[in-house]
């Protein structure tokens, strides 16, 4: 199936100028070069001038992501490497990465925070030639790039514990990146704050609503994730909450009342089409990396994953086994829409509804459309994902109502629930994600018979290993356990769970000391 982005022409115009042109998605992570650059001087003049430029920020995102997929995936416990892997591949697997490892280059990352740096400092020239750029319209294109500048800065201290703050516009790469490096708690509060200053405007209004662009982050789950990072539950609860009742004005209006709500709109065999032309699913996906084939766009992952072609990497054991253990609400055991199915390798018949096969498991996420799935699209946010985030910021909020939501948006949401909790008016048809999975609940003994403490932990476990199934191979495991451990302030938490892929091999003590060490959880800031 292939497929256009579907931006606004306008807005797309607007984002566009400040990227390559024509310089489509590369086949190799490993080829560095930007191809020739629009200067500022050549556009900033009108909506053709965009239009006839680059694809927007996504081309550059392009080619980031599938290596995102596979470094998060092989340093958790959802991944591990096949007999084809590369030494690059097996060095993410076993925690031993160097200084050359072409995965741990964030050059890329910074390369997209320049371009936005860029097109910020220069965008308002537009409104010298084309009347139609007014205040709102800046306002909400400046927005969606401070979105995107905030997304990928987190996604740098998730990776590396800190980054180099780039205030400056610059054409190039700086020489020198240590200039300005800022660890995570100073720069999470520099994002915070430019986050709540987009928010703070008088224009923000009913308005800025009704721009949504899918390829780009939505600014509310990003201050909302930005907050959860900090351990600013009740901010993050607020913000997360507020995305998951985004106004789309591109959705009919019958639909209004399910958006982002996990509902029944991806119960049955829906629930793979999340995954299929993932850009037009707008009742649950946020934030989508396009692809298409028939434009040079090329998602490699379905290479490196399907037994038929390279098979570089494979589900664990861990993760297939959570999956098949799972209780349907009819009490057969499956988690059936998001698991495994029997797909043997020589049928190479690919049930969309699978995640990945059981028999000689592999990973199917990534082409669930059989005849085409170098267009498969990635997605970097969606509505389970937010979901399952204000779960977690709901529980460590710690009162008793507060987790009595956190549980009510595991298991079976908000529509099992009479009467309604007023704080979820508008979620009548929520699901929950065990819910829409249909899955029984998960159970943790009453407030009165267990310390607090101990509550919010069994809790927080739940919610965690429901992220780790729903959320399989999409790039968040990793970050998950990072983030719990650190909370925690125990690093057995993530050893233990991620040396576990190793049990009874020789690899499994030399994973799990090194992992104890929290310094290991980052790659090299080379």
């Amino acid at each position: 199936m292939e497929k256009k982005l579907r931006i606004s022409p306008y807005i797309i115009a607007i984002l566009a100028v400040f990227l390559v042109v024509g310089n489509g998605c590369k086949e190799s992570f490993f080829e560095g070069d930007a191809g020739d650059r629009i200067t500022p001087d050549q556009h900033y003049k009108s909506v053709q001038d965009g239009l006839s430029s680059a694809q927007g920020a996504l081309v550059s995102y392009q080619d980031i992501v599938p290596q995102l997929i596979l470094l998060n995936g092989l340093r958790s416990d959802l991944m591990e490497v096949t007999p084809n892997a590369e030494p690059y591949l097996r060095e993410i697997n076993y925690h031993t990465l160097s200084g050359n490892n072409p995965f741990a280059d964030a050059s890329p990352l910074y390369q997209v925070i320049i371009n936005i740096n860029e097109v910020l400092k220069h965008i308002d020239k537009i409104a010298e030639t084309d009347k139609e750029y007014d205040e709102l319209t800046s306002y909400q294109a400046k927005g969606v790039l401070i979105g995107l500048r905030a997304y990928t800065y987190l996604t740098l201290i998730r990776l590396y514990n800190k980054a180099s703050y780039i205030e400056s516009n610059y054409e190039t790469l700086p020489d020198n990146l240590y200039q300005n490096v800022l660890n995570r708690e100073e720069l999470l509060d520099i994002l915070i704050k430019q986050m709540e200053a987009f928010f703070e405007s008088e224009l923000t209004s009913s308005k800025y609503e009704a721009l949504r662009l899918e390829h780009y982050p939505n600014n509310k789950a990003v201050l909302g994730e930005l907050y959860l990072e900090s351990g600013m539950y009740a901010e993050a609860a607020q913000w997360l909450k507020d995305a998951c009742e985004y106004y789309d004005n591109q959705v009919s209006s019958s639909e209004q009342r399910s958006l982002l709500k996990v509902d029944q709109s991806y119960k049955d065999e829906g629930w793979a089409s999340i995954f299929l032309n993932s850009a037009s699913q707008r009742l649950e996906n946020m934030m989508v990396v396009p692809y298409t084939r028939s434009e040079g766009q090329f998602n490699p992952l379905a290479e490196w994953l399907l037994p038929h072609l390279s098979y570089l990497v494979k589900p664990t054991s861990i993760v297939i086994d959570s999956m098949m253990s799972q209780v349907q609400l009819n009490g057969d055991t499956l988690d059936g829409f998001r698991g495994p199915v029997n797909v043997m390798f020589q049928d190479m018949v690919m049930n969309p509804d699978s995640t990945y096969s059981y028999i000689n498991p592999y990973i199917n996420k990534y082409s669930v459309d059989v005849n085409n799935p170098e267009s498969s699209d990635i997605i970097l946010s969606r509505a389970a994902d937010i979901h399952l985030m204000l779960a977690e910021a709901f529980n460590r909020m710690g009162d008793e109502e507060s987790q009595k939501y956190a549980l009510m948006l595991l298991n079976q949401g908000v529509n099992n629930e009479n009467p309604k909790p007023p704080l979820f008016s508008r979620w009548t048809n929520n699901l929950g994600i065990r819910g829409r999975a249909y899955l029984k609940s998960r159970e943790v003994p009453e407030r009165d018979s267990i310390p607090l403490e101990e509550r919010t932990l069994l809790i927080e476990d739940l919610i965690i290993a429901e992220r780790a199934m729903e959320l399989a191979f999409e790039g968040k495991r990793w970050f998950d356990l990072v983030r719990i451990a650190e909370r925690r302030n125990d690093p057995a938490y993530l050893a233990d769970k991620v040396a576990a892929k190793f049990e009874g091999t020789e690899h499994y003590e030399a994973v799990r000391n090194r992992l104890m060490n929290p310094e290991s959880w980052y790659l090299p800031f080379e």
